[in-house]
């Protein structure tokens, strides 16, 4: 607009001396009107999740203006009023919204408690000329309301700081028209792992606000793993003085790209009581976890006597050693029982999450305390144990006015107390089978619903449950009489800068619909809605989403490249540099003999997709010299694994490497190559690799020459390069350092 009324007022000039009176009198007008008009923008109707039912109508609705009111006719609606009032000033030209109990037929937002809506979180929004009702049975049916009201609004309703930074506007057109809606689902969750990498206060403000904005209900904390100690317990002081650190001076070691600093956190009891009740405001529930009896092994190098009396190292999947409770140590439960006890004051929650998965059994069959107690219980394998360490932890929960919640491994081995939560995560048949046995169910399937997971084939992220795309993720069907679906992403990848938010968004609006939506709309439909407004919602909150790559393939001597997002604009480099807002715009097919040196993105608001070449052709010309390896490190694998020159095959060392550990490779006959690498880890995930370390090579395989120091890298993980000048004889991975991890994956060499 200012442009507009700036282009006239030039005319105006350049044309004074030669239009009639008459044209100057209209042309002042017009400009004149120009600065008195007010900014109007219309109500977006692309509502995630989707209302059961919208109806727009004839006929003249509603505008949001400066004369405005809130009004509540219950005190239990002040919260819900004060809470809209203070995003639709991030966007209004005017001071505060008035929130008032004094009724007003016209011009307000009427937010109404009725004894009509029998469902809890059900609401109906009315529009018409004089006013939009927002009526709810219950206060958290009402907030529900107004998170649909506030997707009506411009997407800066949700800048925390926007005040003087957004565009302002005058009014907002909002038509006739008729909601009716209410959640198929009435749990609808979300777990957040912050033990393997931490999250901050201000992360878990933002996350809970994200979840509120789409309308899911419950938040799973998990809040203790192997990596890190998160909540304050005051009669066990050294679970975060201790356990909640990780570093090369810590108890325990540096993990999952945490490196050579200082690197952890943990919540304090009053952040947590903060955290509770600004969820419960928004009509969250926080459900916490502390892992039990593995994944345990920030309690274990703190409080060493919760473990077995064994002598050996029994790893877990995740490979890490002897970190299981003693199931047979009588003082095990009465800690626990403090624990549970002080956690119990700070979470409201019925539900009490304790975990239970992935439990190596083989310390137990080795411990006098264990042993002991299958003799007096007559049990006759481990699993027996497991179940008893779970029935004791029911009893402790009960006690403490909980109902215990646990992974569907807890189904395994005995009877359990009905009312106990079971978390599928395993497959969809688990979830059958838990309800089978009367047990209410959560579904966080992990071939769905673990957001963790590597989003295509070329992209960052883990793969053991498969490649979980936007789409696959939303085609989940939740079993009919389940509690409900849940979201979740684990952690052990988080430690990139805003990788957090590449995994969990757009997704959790997947999850969104899937939970509340009686029929979901198609993917198609939902796409739409993404790239129509949630998009640049999901910019106005902060979220550094994913942007979908662009689909990239090499034919008839063409590169051909699509995106779904006719919005999103593609570039390119032509030297395998990843393309900046710089880079060439892509229009058409491109013609090369060339393809593997090429790379394409997608662009929305100065950010880029991952960069990502032709995905049907090998874009790197690895060399495969006949080679032979040594080392003076055991490993798990055959070590000719490294000489394979296959990617997807590793070798994970059966100790922990330090100073003076090497790997040699030798080949055949010297290799002529631009660089040879070696990259450490699972390929892509960027884990358990070299921490300390470097790459040297030899002409002769005699004289060693020094190349690169491993650097970490968000793809390739732990790497070092080196840049020889003539044939290579040999190469050497020399340690001189802590490992990250109690075990270390390396991989084939690359060479070009």
């Amino acid at each position: 607009m200012k442009l507009i009324i700036l282009v006239l007022v030039v005319l105006l000039i350049v044309k004074w001396r030669k239009w009639s009176t008459t044209d100057k009198v209209v042309m002042i007008i017009v400009i004149g009107l120009l600065c008195l008009w007010k900014h109007t923008e219309k109500a977006n109707l692309d509502i995630v999740p989707k209302p059961s039912m919208m109806a727009v109508e004839k006929g003249q609705g509603f505008k949001i203006n400066k004369k405005t009111i809130i009004f509540i006719d219950n005190e239990e609606n002040r919260f819900n009023a004060e809470y809209l009032q203070s995003h639709l000033n991030n966007v209004f030209r005017k001071g505060d919204f008035e929130v008032k109990t004094v009724r007003r037929h016209s011009n307000c937002i009427m937010i109404k408690l009725t004894d009509t809506i029998e469902l809890s979180e059900a609401y109906n929004i009315i529009v018409d000329k004089d006013n939009i009702k927002i009526i709810a049975g219950t206060k958290e049916g009402a907030f529900y309301g107004v998170q649909t009201l506030m997707q009506m609004m411009p997407s800066d309703v949700y800048k925390a700081d926007n005040i003087k930074k957004s565009k302002k506007i005058s009014r907002v057109k909002v038509p006739k028209m008729r909601i009716y809606d209410a959640p198929r689902f009435a749990y609808r969750g979300m777990h957040m792992d912050v033990s393997r990498t931490f999250q901050d206060t201000d992360f878990i403000y933002r996350f809970i606000d994200a979840l509120a904005y789409y309308k899911i209900n419950n938040f799973h904390w998990h809040l203790t793993d192997d990596q890190g100690w998160r909540v304050e317990i005051k009669s066990y002081p050294k679970l975060t003085e201790l356990g909640a650190w990780r570093g090369p001076h810590e108890v325990l070691k540096p993990a999952y790209a945490s490196g050579m600093e200082r690197n952890g956190g943990f919540y304090t009891q009053e952040e947590i009581k903060s955290i509770v009740k600004y969820a419960a405001d928004r009509n969250i529930n926080i459900i916490p976890e502390i892992d039990l009896p593995g994944h345990s092994k920030a309690v274990a190098v703190t409080y060493p006597e919760i473990l077995c009396e064994t002598t050996g190292k029994h790893y877990s999947v995740q490979w890490e050693s002897n970190n299981v409770w003693c199931v047979g140590r009588e003082e095990n439960y009465a800690m626990l029982d403090t624990i549970i006890g002080e956690m119990a004051e700070l979470f409201p929650s019925k539900i009490f999450h304790i975990g239970g998965d992935e439990v190596n059994m083989d310390s137990w069959m080795e411990c006098p305390h264990c042993q002991a107690l299958m003799k007096e219980k007559g049990m006759t394998k481990p699993a027996e144990l497991h179940n008893y360490f779970v029935r004791r932890l029911e009893q402790i929960l009960a006690k403490h006015g909980k109902t215990m919640a646990g992974w569907d491994e807890i189904i395994d081995g005995g009877e359990l107390m009905p009312e106990t939560v079971v978390y599928a995560w395993a497959s969809p048949e688990r979830g059958v089978k838990s309800m089978e046995e009367g047990h209410p169910t959560v579904m966080q399937i992990a071939q769905y619903m673990y957001f963790d997971m590597k989003q295509s084939e070329d992209e960052r992220g883990l793969k053991w449950a498969g490649v979980n795309s936007l789409e696959k993720a939303y085609s989940f069907e939740p079993i009919e009489g389940c509690l409900g679906p849940q979201g979740g992403c684990w952690a052990e990848c988080l430690g990139v800068k805003d990788f957090v938010d590449y995994q969990v968004f757009p997704k959790l609006l997947a999850l969104s619909e899937i939970a509340w939506c009686q029929h979901k709309p198609d993917y198609q439909e939902f796409k739409e809605v993404l790239y129509n407004s949630q998009y640049e919602r999901l910019d106005a909150m902060g979220w550094k989403f994913r942007i979908e790559p662009p689909e990239v393939v090499y034919e008839d001597g063409k590169l051909v490249v699509t995106c779904d997002n006719k919005d999103l604009k593609i570039r390119y480099t032509k030297d395998g540099s990843e393309p900046t807002m710089k880079s060439d715009r892509y229009y058409d097919p491109i013609k090369t003999k060339t393809p593997e040196n090429y790379r394409f993105a997608t662009f929305y608001n100065g950010r880029s997709s991952i960069a990502r070449g032709a995905q049907n052709i090998e874009l790197h010309h690895y060399l495969k010299p006949t080679t032979t390896v040594e080392s003076n490190i055991p490993f798990f694998e055959d070590i000719n694994r490294l000489v394979d020159y296959d990617l997807n095959t590793y070798c994970f060392t059966a100790r922990e490497i330090g100073d003076g550990d090497y790997i040699k490779f030798t080949f055949d006959e010297p290799v002529e190559c631009q660089s040879i690498g070696m990259c450490t880890g699972y390929y892509t995930l960027a884990v358990y690799g070299v921490l300390n370390g470097y790459i040297e090579y030899s002409y002769d395989g005699e004289e060693y020459h020094r190349g690169n120091r491993f650097e970490y890298d968000a793809i390739d993980g732990y790497r070092a390069y080196c840049h020889p000048e003539k044939p290579v004889k040999s190469v050497r991975v020399v340690i001189d350092g802590i490992s990250e991890h109690e075990v270390t994956g390396i991989q084939d060499l690359r060479i070009e």
